[in-house]
């Protein structure tokens, strides 16, 4: 069983093994200061209509009218009678095949669902109980992929908190740091890498921003003619800046 929120973790109950206090009524979230009323003495609530309901029976010992009367008031408890959807929700599908309903934004993995699809069937699980272990599967799931989230946007940031206090890059250094490293990108790259940077968050990562920062300050401080050195010669290709040894020979 899954414990729900509020649900003790523990056995025995209360301190000492006695039973627990029974919980406070919640708290009210549209109406904090109206306060249900207490039910009067004496009065229970009325037993939910069971399952197995039958037709009212005549009692010989009341009249007609009585009968008639405890008829009326039986037949108040009647389940109501179900649609077609629901009564498919409480089927097992003969071909193993379950229509389950994703919330906004998630969809069907069919692929799983197909294969797992005749294993549900085998066991007896209903199209609702297949969907109550999906809903309980997509929700430690969302909470799975938002931690994650949260995780990686907390890595990215301390990338940055850590690249502004390097003593090479950081400090004083930071507004030429990230000067320089803006000019190699946008000389050197293009606008996938520029997206590919801010969507990875690698552009926060210190090596990054030291490396674009040192090709940015290349670009600077050698900036051939358009003609090469000299003005002779092939020009320069802006690869070889950052690996100048693997210029093509001859």
């Amino acid at each position: 069983m899954v414990a729900r929120e509020g649900e003790g973790g523990g056995s025995g109950g209360g301190e000492g093994g006695a039973p627990a206090a029974a919980p406070a009524t919640p708290e009210s979230v549209l109406f904090p200061e109206e306060k249900p009323a207490d039910p009067p003495a004496g009065d229970k609530p009325a037993d939910p209509p069971a399952a197995d309901w039958k037709e009212y029976v005549n009692d010989p010992a009341k009249s007609e009218a009585e009968n008639a009367a405890a008829k009326v008031e039986h037949d108040k408890t009647k389940p109501a009678e179900k649609t077609d959807a629901e009564k498919a929700l409480d089927t097992v599908p003969e071909d193993g095949k379950y229509a389950l309903t994703m919330p906004e934004g998630v969809h069907v993995d069919q692929e799983l669902l197909d294969a797992l699809g005749p294993k549900f069937a085998a066991k007896k699980l209903t199209t609702r109980e297949a969907q109550e272990l999906t809903d309980e599967y997509v929700k430690i799931e969302t909470a799975r992929a938002t931690k994650r989230l949260e995780d990686w946007g907390k890595t990215v940031s301390g990338w940055a908190d850590t690249a502004k206090k390097d003593p090479d890059i950081g400090g004083d250094k930071w507004d030429g740091t990230t000067k320089a490293a803006q000019k190699a990108v946008n000389s050197l790259g293009t606008p996938g890498l520029r997206e590919y940077l801010n969507a990875s968050g690698g552009g926060n990562h210190p090596e990054l921003i030291r490396i674009f920062a040192k090709v940015g300050a290349m670009i600077s401080e050698d900036n051939p003619p358009a003609d090469g050195a000299g003005g002779k010669g092939k020009p320069v290709e802006a690869a070889h800046m950052l690996f100048p040894n693997d210029a093509p020979k001859g």
